[in-house]
């Protein structure tokens, strides 16, 4: 008994210590200084390109989100910022969601977040 708790119980502790969860990180306020994104230049071909099905946006998925004004309803009333920032780390309601194909990321980079972060910070600019 004395082995186990000298040896076994310690290196126990140690390994779930050293556990973490695959996580990503909490939102922390954007440093957003320098350029203003905007959509047309910054922000319409990330969505383009993180979407989970090529074309989902296209009327299938909720918003029209192949232009600006398709997209600005989800803006002004929030259910954009709710849906990739908020709960980005919900595997179903989080953008892109975790059932995305294979090929098709699952989550956004940090420059990518940073990027609509600030935009929406902005007040979404267009252009």
């Amino acid at each position: 008994m004395s082995l186990f708790l000298r040896f076994f119980f310690p290196t126990l502790v140690l390994v779930f210590a050293a556990c973490t969860r695959d996580a990503l990180p909490e939102p922390t306020a954007a440093n957003c200084e320098g350029e203003v994104p905007t959509y047309a230049a910054d922000v319409e071909v990330i969505i383009e390109n993180t979407c989970a099905y090529s074309g989902c946006h296209l009327g299938g998925a909720p918003g029209i989100y192949n232009s600006y004004e398709g997209l600005l309803n989800d803006l002004q009333d929030g259910s954009f910022r709710e849906r990739v920032i908020t709960l980005r780390e919900d595997p179903n309601l989080g953008m892109p969601p975790d059932y995305s194909p294979a090929d098709r990321p699952r989550n956004l980079t940090e420059a990518e977040l940073l990027i609509i972060s600030c935009w929406l910070e902005a007040g979404f600019p267009n252009e």
